[in-house]
């Protein structure tokens, strides 16, 4: 339980050839209520998260708006904003 994710990234060719790990990247996500709690403790007053929407058919619409709870999710599309 320390947020530490290790992602790869791989390359497929179009001569059907395959790079294995081109890429990797070791390192500790942090969570959105993390987040906020790190600003607040920094001595930001407040702390605002902007959630993006989806449209009809499940896409995302591209519309922020500002939330206090969001759904359980591997991960999310918001922006946090924190003012002095």
């Amino acid at each position: 339980m320390s947020g530490r994710l290790v992602c790869h990234i791989h390359f497929n060719f179009p001569d059907g050839s395959r790079l294995e790990r081109a890429f990797t990247y070791d390192w500790r996500l942090w969570s959105l209520p993390e987040i906020r709690e790190l600003l607040s403790e920094a001595g930001f007053s407040r702390v605002h998260v902007y959630w993006q929407g989806w449209d009809a058919q499940g896409h995302p619409d591209g519309r922020f708006v500002p939330v206090e709870t969001g759904a359980p999710d591997a991960g999310w599309i918001a922006y946090l904003s924190a003012e002095p």
